[in-house]
């Protein structure tokens, strides 16, 4: 697995991260899916199973609107929710890439729910 981007693009209009793998892979980030997979120690804890994420329910509607980037290995979301303390790595990224999940659609809205416009 290569988990250094050849290009990333955020389109605020629809809410969409889309991000092209060094080994081809494009990986496609709803707003609110980035905001409910926060690795922040707010959202998890400072240590793993210390805390609960934030579910579905409370950030099905949370927009990002805007990014930059953290050195050379992560970016960091400005989320509409007022969050933005989630550093996301871009292995991090990779790892939570919503296409191979049975649990989602692939840009990560969980099944059983509509995305929002």
């Amino acid at each position: 697995m290569n988990a250094a981007p050849q290009a990333i693009t955020l389109n605020v209009k629809e809410n969409l991260l889309t991000i092209t793998w060094g080994d081809g892979r494009v990986s496609r980030y709803l707003g609110a899916y980035l905001r409910h997979v926060c690795p922040c120690a707010e959202c998890r804890g400072h240590a793993p199973g210390e805390k609960e994420p934030p579910s579905w329910q409370m950030v099905r509607d949370v927009k990002v609107t805007g990014a930059k980037g953290v050195g050379t290995y992560a970016l960091q979301f400005d989320l509409s929710d007022g969050h933005t303390t989630g550093i996301y790595s871009y292995g991090w990224l990779r790892e939570q890439d919503p296409a191979p999940r049975e649990d989602c659609d692939d840009v990560g809205v969980p099944q059983g729910h509509a995305q929002q416009p």
